[in-house]
């Protein structure tokens, strides 16, 4: 059986059903031959171990505003998703291609069929999205912000072995500026950046009509949030939500029988 191929969830403490909902449908399509491990990248977990020391501050509204650039972002690891090329290979040493992936997707196919996609002439894969929002707000009333390559970053396919990726390490994470993150430019050449095909980053009144996409973006704003309850694939989403907490609930529930039984040995 092969090794799980990890796989990185940004971390919100404001969206945790929205990790449980992408993890849960990240492992759903695991086979033996194929497998992944979801990990969540919290900024704080970052911070304690020396990767991320971006500074921040959240105003009345509860809007983020990063203190480096004075830009207003709208997640916990708006930035600190790019951190993934030091935490994957100094913590969890790991080599050869790996995913980062927004907490609020809900994916409908085996990533396999994602990861088929990587070829090593590049260093990044994304979706190359061409897209500039007409709304100013999105999810909980968060500042929506427009710039070039825009959702380009929510799910990345990394080579963690390629030379560029290298220039990405702790030094260009907490200096410099987020348009300059989001937009690549560790990268000395734009080729190096692949594409992947937009179902793998469906994106609800965004991308185009697609009747099965592999998977759903909530970029706009979930079904977990006031005011998205009913956008496209809100019951799928809640759906596979009940089956990610009872799934839970039952591991949790066998840990604990497994626990009395073996202290009614002893």
């Amino acid at each position: 059986m092969k090794q799980p191929i990890n796989v990185y969830i940004g971390y919100d403490s404001r969206e945790p059903e929205a990790y449980e909902v992408c993890r849960h449908s990240l492992l759903k399509f695991n086979n033996e031959d194929f497998s992944v491990n979801p990990i969540p990248m919290k900024h704080q977990e970052l911070r304690e171990m020396g990767l991320f020391d971006r500074r921040w501050v959240i105003d009345e509204q509860g809007q983020y505003w990063d203190e480096l650039d004075g830009k207003p972002f709208s997640t916990e690891f708006s930035h600190s998703r790019f951190a993934i090329q030091e935490y994957a290979k100094t913590v969890h040493n790991q080599t050869g291609w790996t995913m980062f992936v927004d907490c609020d997707f809900l994916f409908r196919k085996p990533v396999k069929k994602l990861f088929d996609l990587v070829d090593d002439k590049y260093a990044v894969m994304c979706v190359k999205f061409d897209w500039k929002p007409r709304s100013t707000v999105k999810m909980d009333n968060k500042i929506q912000s427009s710039y070039p390559r825009k959702l380009w970053s929510s799910l990345m396919l990394w080579n963690l072995d390629h030379p560029e990726n290298k220039r990405m390490g702790y030094i260009k994470l907490n200096n410099a500026y987020g348009i300059d993150l989001h937009t690549f430019t560790w990268l000395h050449e734009d080729k190096l950046i692949g594409s992947i095909p937009e179902t793998w980053n469906y994106v609800p009144s965004v991308s185009l009509d697609n009747p099965d996409p592999s998977a759903v973006h909530f970029s706009e704003g979930g079904p977990w949030f006031k005011g998205y309850e009913y956008v496209d694939y809100s019951f799928e989403w809640r759906r596979e939500h009940v089956t990610a907490l009872y799934e839970k609930w039952n591991s949790v529930r066998f840990e604990e029988t497994a626990r009395r039984v073996t202290a009614g040995k002893k």
